[in-house]
Parts: structure tokens; C-alpha cells; sequence
């Protein structure tokens, strides 16, 4: 059986492969299409070899997973549905389209929040939308950034931080409502499964959340449990949008109250453990690591010792020591760490890559999969940091840094730099 996952170079987002089934019956999901251009330069020209490698006239994906619909996240897929529809739309005869989709997960902010973000998306004015191709507006940013710092005394660093994400989550908001249509107009056209099926509410297809899904789902020949987002995240997401949206007036200061503090939009990202054969994959998108807890001991996936032991962990937001401490490490144990990232807003953090390790004990065989060199995300991080005004001497920021004082210490894990790279979990292997 093939039980293979296959990060993507995704720049500072997400992008993953799932290959499983058998080399006769392949089959093949995407979790998370990346930002800007990954589509163009990395998403797509894959997918096509699959299709050249494997000598079919189409390709059929399973599965299409959106953990969330931060831009870093989405734009990828938004891109793949926006091609589908325009294909219907201009008549190309089946026989002709390279791709196709059977099923789409995704919780859509229409849905989590109802359909008042409809009628708040209507009354945006320029000031308050995103630039074009999704990018975050630098004057909203701006805006943010010093609303926050006026709440909260909090630094300028820590300001702009924030702002940043916030701006992030408004600009993908528009990319989610785009994927939304396009798939309710390929579902209208029978070219694609109810949104979220086979997850079932009444009958009915439902958000993907933790309670929803108290048991675990046989899909395909996966096992799925859901470990997040608990009901609980989706209704302060929407208590606190209510609120927004309730606000007299689009105000800067509104729009942070609505999204920042708690990172609440982070908590909507679905999170599951995938089994095969008996081995696990943890996917994680950009939930935060106290809520993953909670998640998988709700879902009573601890050991005796307390502890979640697993195949491979995508790490939680590209790695950012922002959601994540210790003693997540310590509780979620894995062979393999995908930790995605190009050194954008810092990312992966050399925090991070301490803690991961320092969880471990040296003599341990594990392996840290990296979507980019070490030395390439450095000098993104090192950018990253002088733009916020920080320190950087590499001997005590640089991963590159970090990694040789693992190795003097005696560590052995083993360093993958760079995607594409299979993880390989099966008796057989994804050739293509």
C-alpha cells in the first residue's frame, strides 16, 4: 500500500500532497495550495508531472483540504476551482480537462460566520480591502498595527506582528468567498461532492469541527479523526465577528477587536490525524499548539504516558514560536517534523526548531524536513528580522547556527533542506 506525504515549496505558506491506495488504484489529495504564484510555479507543474509520469489524459484528485482560509493557505486552490469553472464556462469538453476534483474540505467563513460576512464584504471601501492578488493593504496594515499599539501598550514589533496577521485573515476572506462559489458552481454542474461531505450534520453536509466528527471517519481507505477546530473556537469566531459586524462602522479599531488577541482566526484551521496501516499523520494547518492539545486529549488520543506518537507532525503555522511552546513538543512525538516556511515573517523560528529538539533526547533517530534550505530561510529570517528592527548575529538567530550546535551536542537527527521530498509510510512507494 502507498501512505506517502509530499510537502511543496509554498514560500511562507502551506502546500502538501497526500499520496495513498495502491500503485494499480493510486489516489491523491492536496492539503492547502499556498500563496501568490505557488499555484503557477509549484502546485501546478506537479500535479502535471503526476499526470505525465502516471500517462493519463486526466487527473483525478481525490481530495482537496483547506485547512484554513488564511491567504497563505488558499490562493493555490482558489486558482485550481477558478480553472475548473472557467473550463465549464468556455464548453471544453470533458475529455479535455487535465484536472478534476471529486470533494472539497474547507470551512468556509460563510458559513462559520453566517451570512453576515456577505453583507460586510459589500460595504468594504478601498481603504479597508486588500490589494490586488491578495496581498494585505500596507495603510490598513498600518492602521492595525497602531490600533493595537494604542489598546495595548504593546511594542511596535509586537504591533505590526499583529496587524500583519489580521491583515492576512481580511485578505483571505475574499479568497475563501471566491473558492465558495466556484465550487457551488462545479457542484450545480454535478462536476463535484456537497462541500464537506462526507462529513454529515442531519443529513445534511456540515462544518468540519471536532464534536461534529466524534468518531473516526473511513474515507477511502484513511482513517480521520478530527482533532480541531473545537465548537467552542467556532463559536467565539463567531461571537466575535457578531460583534464586529454589529459595530457602528467599519473602524480600524473594530476591525482589530474583531480579530486579534487570542489569534482567533487561527482557531477555525481544521486539524486531523490521518491513519493508513498503522501509521499517523498529524496535519495541524495553522491551528494554535494550546488548542491542538486540547483537541487530542479530548479526542483521548494520549498514551499512559501522555503522549501522542505519530509518523509525521506538520508543524503549526510554519513553525512560528508565536503558537507554539515546549511542551507541545513534548506531548506530540514524531518520526518526521515538515516544518513549511521560506524565512518570511520570520518563519520557521529558530525558537521553535529549539524547542522540537530539546524534547528530544539527542541519541534519537527522527528527521526534520525543511521546504527550503537552511540557508535560503535564513536570509529571509535575517530580512525579517532588520525590517522589525531586531538583532541578527547569526550565532544566536540563524538556524544555520542552531543545527551546528545540535551536532556538536551530539544530536543525530537527520536534515532534509528543501521540497519536493517524500515521506514515505507505505510497503510501497509513490513513483511519480
Amino acid at each position: 500500500m502507498i501512505f506517502t506525504l509530499e510537502p511543496l515549496q509554498a514560500a511562507e505558506g502551506d502546500c502538501l500532497l497526500l499520496h495513498w491506495g495502491t500503485v494499480a488504484q493510486p489516489k491523491l489529495a492536496v492539503i492547502d495550495g499556498g500563496p501568490g504564484t505557488i499555484w503557477e510555479t509549484s502546485l501546478q507543474p506537479r500535479l502535471q508531472a503526476i499526470l505525465d509520469h502516471r500517462n493519463l489524459d486526466q487527473l483525478a484528485i481525490d481530495l482537496i483540504m483547506v485547512s484554513h482560509a488564511d491567504n497563505d493557505h488558499i490562493v493555490g486552490v482558489k486558482k485550481l476551482f477558478r480553472r475548473l469553472k472557467t473550463e465549464i464556462d468556455h464548453a471544453l469538453p470533458a475529455n479535455q480537462r487535465l484536472f478534476t476534483v471529486k470533494r472539497l474540505w474547507h470551512n468556509t467563513f460563510n458559513d462559520v460566520l453566517d451570512d453576515a460576512i456577505d453583507s460586510y464584504y459589500q460595504t468594504l471601501t478601498a481603504g479597508l480591502q486588500a490589494n490586488i492578488g491578495g496581498a494585505p493593504n500596507p495603510a490598513l496594515e498600518a492602521r492595525l498595527a497602531q490600533a493595537y499599539q494604542d489598546r495595548h501598550g504593546a511594542s511596535v514589533e509586537e504591533s505590526a506582528d499583529v496587524a500583519h496577521d489580521v491583515a492576512l485573515i481580511l485578505a483571505g476572506h475574499g479568497e475563501a468567498r471566491e473558492l465558495r462559489d466556484s465550487h457551488a458552481f462545479l457542484r450545480n454542474a454535478s462536476q463535484i461532492a456537497a462541500l464537506n461531505s462526507p462529513f454529515l450534520k442531519n443529513g445534511q453536509p456540515t462544518l468540519i469541527t471536532a464534536e461534529g466528527t466524534p468518531e473516526p471517519l473511513a474515507f477511502a481507505g484513511l482513517t480521520i479523526k478530527v482533532v480541531g477546530p473545537l465548537d467552542a473556537e467556532i463559536q467565539a469566531l463567531q461571537a466575535e465577528f457578531d460583534a464586529f459586524i454589529q459595530a457602528k462602522g467599519l473602524t480600524v479599531e473594530a476591525m482589530l477587536a474583531a480579530y486579534s488577541d487570542t489569534s482567533v482566526p487561527n482557531l477555525s484551521s481544521i486539524v486531523c490525524l490521518v491513519e493508513m496501516g498503522g501509521k499517523r499523520i498529524l496535519l495541524t494547518g495553522d491551528a494554535r499548539g494550546d488548542k491542538i492539545r486540547d483537541g487530542i486529549e479530548n479526542a483521548g488520543l494520549l498514551d499512559q504516558n501522555g503522549k501522542l506518537l505519530i509518523d509525521v507532525l506538520k508543524v503549526p503555522h510554519h513553525g512560528s514560536d508565536r503558537n507554539l511552546a515546549q511542551d507541545f513538543f513534548d506531548m506530540v512525538v514524531a518520526d518526521t517534523y515538515v516544518l513549511s516556511g521560506n524565512g518570511k515573517h520570520g518563519n520557521p523560528e529558530r525558537d521553535t526548531l529549539e524547542w522540537l529538539t530539546e524534547s528530544r533526547d539527542p541519541a534519537d533517530a527522527y528527521t526534520i524536513v525543511l521546504t527550503y534550505p537552511v540557508a535560503d530561510i535564513d536570509v529571509g529570517r535575517k530580512k525579517d528580522a532588520l525590517q522589525h528592527h531586531k538583532a541578527w548575529v547569526p550565532a544566536e538567530h540563524s538556524l544555520a547556527s542552531l543545527i551546528a550546535e545540535r551536532r556538536q551536542q551530539g544530536h543525530k537527527f537527520l536534515l532534509v533542506e528543501g521540497a519536493p521530498f517524500k515521506i514515505e509510510l507505505g510497503n510501497e512507494t509513490a513513483d511519480w
